[in-house]
């Protein structure tokens, strides 16, 4: 293989270097004599690499788990949760409106208006 088709190849694979020219930070002509000159030595192309900061990591993360995730799968665990929620709301309801009945108290003995009606 001739140096041109090896630099080509290496270009492929690091496609960086082409957004580097089109942005005219450098030629082609250039890339080749260091290519030609150091090979694909990264000490001398990595001034050329643009690191990823960690948001496009972390992006192409969340982007990787969104693909993933089984929708029908989901859509059944959301369910089960609706139904746990509901099942706990209906019985703290019920917990509430025991509450608020008022526990049944004979007031006419306070009064002995009972002690009355058992008299006559």
């Amino acid at each position: 293989m001739s140096k041109k088709e090896d630099f080509k190849k290496f270009i492929i694979n690091h496609p960086e270097f082409i957004d580097y020219v089109k942005q005219n930070k450098s030629s082609w002509q250039s890339m080749f004599e260091l290519y030609d000159l150091y090979g694909e030595d990264m000490n001398i192309w990595n001034r050329y690499i643009s690191t990823p900061t960690n948001e496009t990591i972390n992006l192409k993360g969340l982007f990787n788990t969104l693909k993933n995730i089984n929708l029908d799968s989901l859509e059944e665990n959301i369910s089960s949760i609706q139904k746990a929620v509901s099942l706990v709301e209906e019985l703290t309801t019920k917990e509430k409106e025991e509450d608020i009945k008022p526990k049944e108290s004979n007031l006419d003995n306070i009064y002995g208006e009972n002690d009355e009606k058992t008299n006559n």
